[in-house]
């Protein structure tokens, strides 16, 4: 049997477009971020919290809300 030929339109759609899992909810991708949020030690000095983050339409509010830093 032959093989099927691919165009180049259909090279160039396999290779666009979003990849990574789908939310279950609304059926956008989820996406990975690293959130860094500055806090002030007791010292006076500044630090900063790194959290990684998946976030879709769903959740993108609760995620990206400014929460205060508790250490």
């Amino acid at each position: 049997m032959a093989r099927k030929q691919k165009t180049f339109l259909d090279k160039i759609a396999k290779g666009t477009g979003p990849r990574g899992e789908k939310c279950p909810v609304c059926g956008e991708v989820i996406q990975n971020v690293m959130i860094i949020r500055p806090y002030r030690t007791q010292d006076g000095t500044w630090r900063y919290e790194r959290q990684m983050a998946s976030f879709c339409k769903c959740n993108e509010k609760e995620v990206f809300v400014d929460k205060p830093v508790i250490l």
